[in-house]
């Protein structure tokens, strides 16, 4: 990434988008955005009609998979509106820290980022749930123009077990399936997890620090992003 495409408005709202042109109204009507972390609020204008939902975000598209954690069987499924409830549930048992890496500062709403987070129309949305239904992980896809934002949060009990670079593989999937050509996650310098499991996609990185961020961007190959060895996070 280069400076020129890095403007200090994209990291103000958090974790809508790096331009806040693409966050689009419910009712596609410009709208204003609360400032839930701080900094200004901002007009948000409607993006153009995007057809990605289809390749990517469309309900059953995406088939609800298996994973063996530590010996615990967990479900890795499309996650969207009706998830909200258990997606806020999680958050209420995550750490500040595990927070503050998530969402760059501290939260004051998480119910209203989920709101949009978790809208198909905005992105593409995976969660990983226990035997019982809760939700222990959630990731992100956030279209971006011809790119995408990745974004992740972990519950703190089940970080170091894999599940971020798994979920950050299958949103990596599902954006060049959509046509995206790369993806970049925004987060602290010191969010070593983070940074391990983007490195562990196997894809070109580039790093551009800027303000106390760090935005990381992998260019997607024409082949499915790998994991290497065992992730961090």
């Amino acid at each position: 990434m280069t400076a020129s495409r890095t403007r200090p408005e994209r990291l103000w709202h958090r974790p809508f988008r790096r331009s806040d042109r693409r966050c689009a109204a419910p009712d596609g009507q410009a709208t204003r955005l609360p400032a839930l972390i701080g900094g200004p609020v901002r007009s948000a204008r409607p993006h153009p009609p995007v057809d990605r939902s289809r390749a990517a975000a469309e309900p059953g598209r995406e088939v609800p998979s298996l994973l063996s954690v530590d010996g615990t069987e967990l479900v890795l499924r499309p996650a969207g509106p009706t998830d909200r409830a258990e997606a806020l549930a999680m958050h209420g048992r995550c750490s500040p820290a595990s927070l503050r890496l998530r969402y760059h500062g501290p939260v004051r709403d998480a119910g209203r980022y989920l709101d949009h987070l978790l809208d198909a129309r905005h992105g593409h949305s995976l969660a990983v749930t226990a035997a019982d239904g809760r939700i222990v992980a959630l990731g992100h896809l956030m279209w971006d123009g011809g790119e995408a934002e990745l974004a992740v949060l972990v519950e703190d009990a089940w970080q170091r077990r894999g599940l971020g670079p798994e979920l950050l593989r299958r949103l990596s999937t599902a954006a060049r399936a959509a046509g995206v050509g790369s993806v970049y996650a925004v987060t602290h310098a010191s969010n070593t997890g983070l940074i391990a499991a983007m490195r562990r996609l196997a894809a070109p990185l580039d790093f551009h620090p800027e303000d106390g961020t760090l935005v990381i961007t992998a260019t997607l190959a024409s082949g499915e992003p790998t994991a290497c060895a065992r992730p961090s996070r």
